[in-house]
Order: structure tokens, then sequence, then C-alpha cells
């Protein structure tokens, strides 16, 4: 109980309710959809995931790693490849190195040092995100893939954001508000084909949205408190 009290001494009432509504809501929506146990902890473990990063805790990136792994399952069935390969030769890997690297970056008071992107660095990721892409794109076309440039835009962006985010550069939640936008496109085509059971995954990515817009507002707070 002492670590639990420890752990959530630096939160607001406000995120603490935040934290809180999240996992009520998405249980709720669960219930409602009678769908499976693996679909609830894959919705769980990626709220679990974000509140956390956005919080900069160390602990979201342990339920990253179980998200990465629950969703490429879920996506294999479609098939998404691109999210399928990003997931789990990418995101797996990327979060239990990030693990190390955050502890190494960390302040007296435990708190992670994140930092703020230049301008010249903001412009060479942006035009590399469009021409990886469109390549992306045509990788998986012929690989037979459905939705392939959608696909393609949503697995670029992530890729490149879970770099940023590897490196605590705080741009890179505005990365994630765009894949979860996207995310939200691409599931509601899913469910439009027939897939009733991507409604959990689409209010997963709604409630991931808004928590990326959050994540990007605090770690520019944190960043300009504590020098990296």
């Amino acid at each position: 109980m002492k670590r639990i009290k420890e752990f959530f001494a630096d939160w607001s009432l406000l995120e603490k309710a935040w934290l809180a509504f999240v996992l009520i809501f998405q249980t709720i929506a669960w219930i409602i959809s009678k769908d499976s146990w693996f679909m609830l902890a894959m919705t769980l473990s990626s709220s679990l995931n974000l509140v956390l990063g956005a919080k900069g805790k160390i602990a979201g990136l342990y339920f990253a790693i179980i998200n990465s792994l629950l969703y490429s399952l879920s996506c294999l069935k479609i098939p998404l490849y691109g999210e399928v390969m990003y997931n789990m030769l990418y995101s797996i890997p990327v979060s239990a190195t990030a693990i190390i690297m955050w502890k190494k970056n960390s302040a007296n008071d435990g708190q992670v040092k994140f930092r703020n992107m230049t301008p010249k660095f903001a412009l060479f990721t942006t035009i590399g995100t469009i021409a990886a892409t469109f390549l992306y794109a045509e990788m998986l076309v012929w690989m037979g893939g459905n939705f392939a440039f959608m696909d393609s835009l949503t697995t670029v962006v992530a890729v490149i954001a879970s770099m940023l985010y590897l490196l605590r550069y705080s741009e890179q939640w505005l990365m994630w508000v765009i894949v979860n936008a996207l995310s939200i496109v691409m599931w509601v085509m899913v469910w439009a084909s027939g897939d009733k059971s991507a409604v959990l995954i689409i209010i997963m990515d709604v409630i991931n949205l808004c928590n990326s817009a959050y994540g990007y507002w605090n770690w520019r707070k944190i960043a300009k408190s504590i020098k990296a």
C-alpha cells in the first residue's frame, strides 16, 4: 500500500480521475460488447501504457510490451502486416530498451529527463516520415495486405514516434495523435467490412488520442523544468 501511495504522490486529483475513468469506461464498453477477455486485456494494457507514459512513468513501458504482443495477434487475422511487423519486430525491443535508457536519464527524484526537438530536427523527421510511408506502402501492396497505404502510414509514423519516445522527445506525442487519429479511421474501415470486435479498438484509440494530447503538454512542461 505504501508503494502505491508513493507511486501516485505526484499525481493531481484530475490525473487520478482520468486514469480511473479510462479503465472503468473501457471495462464497461467491454461488458456491453460481450467480447473476449483477450480484448479486455489488450485495450486496458494500451491505456495503462499511454496514461502512465504521459505522466512520465517508466511502468508504462512494461504495459507497452504486453499491449504490443496482444495487438499484433489481433492484427494478424485481418491481416494488417504492417501493424504486426511494427509491434513484434520494433515496438517490443524499443520498449525494452527504453526502460533501460529512461532509468539512466532520470533526475534524483526519479523524474525522467524529457526534451524538446529543434526546428531543424523536426523538419528532417517530417521529410523522412513522408518518404518512408510511400516506400513501405509499396512493400505492403506487394505482400497482399489490406488497406496498404493506411497501414503503412500508421506503421511508419508509429515507428518514428517510438524512436522519439525512446530518445525522450516530447514531440513524439504529436505523432501519436496522428497515429491514433489514423488508426481510428483504419479500424472504422475494418468494422465496416464486418469485424464488429473492432469497436473496442476504436474506443481505445479515441481515448489514446486524448491522452496523447495531454502527454505532449505534460512532457513539454517536464522538459522545461528539468534540464536534459
